[in-house]
């Protein structure tokens, strides 16, 4: 019979709790990555965001040199079309990972502080009641 499970479901047995999967990386080391990555107020997201948009930059500026001492357009539209293109594509890209992220931060920011505004009008109204 073939064995189905997954490697990080498999019992190590000297240690008796799960082994690392084939990459070496253990499963809660991936989940604290994924947080990473996915919590509203993490700033990986946005310099992800900007990386992919410097990249796209750099991407136009390479087929900018090399298109720029072309004048025939069909010797430029191999350069347009490998670096040009994609680099426009990478830049739209990376400032919408940015713009998402900066919205994500700043609506976790907005509900701390609604949290922080809540407890102390609850505080506020156990005083009063205390006092009466």
């Amino acid at each position: 019979m073939t064995d189905t499970s997954l490697m990080s479901e498999r019992l190590d047995p000297a240690s008796a709790s799960p082994a690392p999967d084939t990459l070496g990386v253990d499963a809660g080391v991936r989940r604290r990555r994924w947080r990473l990555l996915m919590d509203p107020a993490s700033q990986v997201p946005t310099l992800i965001g900007v990386a992919v948009a410097a990249i796209g930059f750099a991407l136009m500026g390479i087929a900018w040199v090399k298109v720029a001492g072309l004048t025939d357009v069909w010797r430029q539209m191999p350069y347009l079309m490998s670096a040009g293109l994609p680099g426009l594509g990478l830049v739209m890209t990376g400032l919408v990972l940015v713009n998402v992220s900066v919205r994500r931060q700043d609506g976790a920011a907005r509900a701390r502080q609604m949290a922080a505004l809540s407890e102390a009008l609850t505080e506020l109204q156990q005083t009063l009641r205390d006092e009466r």
